[in-house]
This record gives C-alpha cells, structure tokens and sequence, in this order.
C-alpha cells in the first residue's frame, strides 16, 4: 500500500438530511485504503471547521470536507489563513449541493471519497469580498441570509 501521509476528513453530521452518518464509515475506509492516516474532525457549530483548519491544516497533507456548501466555505476560509495549503477534496452532503454539480463531482459518497483521496488537484478560483472568501458563489442584499437563517427541515421540504 502507498504510504500518501495525512489525511484530515472534517464533516458536518447535520449537514442536508444528516447523510453522513451512515455512510462514515465507508468513507474512512476508502481513504485507509488509499493510504491515508486519517484523523477525523466532526464540526460543532458555526466557525468550527475554519478554526480547526487554521490551527492544525499545516500538519495535513490532504483536507476532505464533507457537508454542504457552507461547511466547504468554512474550509475554504481557513485554507486561506495558511502559509501552506494542502490539497482540498470535498464531498458533498447537503441540501443543494450546487459546488459539487458544478465540478461534476460524484454523487454516491464512497465514489467521492475515492476522487477526493486519490484525484489530482486543480486549480479552483477563489474570491473575497470585504475580508470574505468564497469559493463557489457571492451574493449581498436583502437575500444573503436566507440559507443560513431557514431550518434544516424547511429546506429539506423544498
């Protein structure tokens, strides 16, 4: 087996319809697989997986999130604040799931762990607004709040 280093898998459980769970195991299995010593992180509330990220991602030679589009910004986010970014991999397990649609990114978990592990990384435009990163979209007005501030549940429905 190739010895690929460090592995940090950071996800958010109640991330779309809580998905994740059952399929954790899967996921760190094909990332030991791969190589991969892995040390898992499970967010716990707003800023949790920037801050982690910031404090140990120098230490990592890969980064996998897994949750929604918010829980990538907030990796994304603290992959900015470091002098030494690793690669990023993400897995997607929210509601809309519009970053990983946009990169054709697996939809079935175990097949994402596996490019998240083993693809090449590329290139991926991030912007900032005002001291603000994104990585997929921006928005401002009246409507910025409306995903963060609408239930899990309501957006589940929809």
């Amino acid at each position: 087996m190739i010895d690929r280093g460090r592995l940090l898998f950071i996800y958010n459980p109640v991330a779309g319809r809580g998905v994740v769970k059952p399929n954790l195991s899967e996921i760190i299995e094909t990332f030991c697989k791969e190589g991969y010593e892995v040390t898992v992180r499970t967010t716990l509330g707003p800023k949790d997986a920037t801050e982690y990220v910031i404090k140990y991602g120098e230490s990592f030679d890969r980064i996998v999130c897994c949750g929604g589009d918010g829980t990538l910004n907030e990796v994304t986010d603290g992959l900015m604040a470091l002098s030494k970014r690793p690669a990023c991999g993400y897995i997607s397990a929210g509601t809309m799931n519009d970053f990983a649609h946009s990169f054709e990114l697996p939809k079935k978990m175990e097949d994402a762990a596996y490019v998240a592990a083993t693809g090449t990384p590329y290139a991926c435009d991030i912007g900032e607004i005002n001291g603000d990163f994104f990585d997929y979209v921006a928005a401002f007005g009246a409507f910025t709040e409306v995903a963060y501030e609408t239930n899990q549940v309501a957006k589940n429905t929809l």
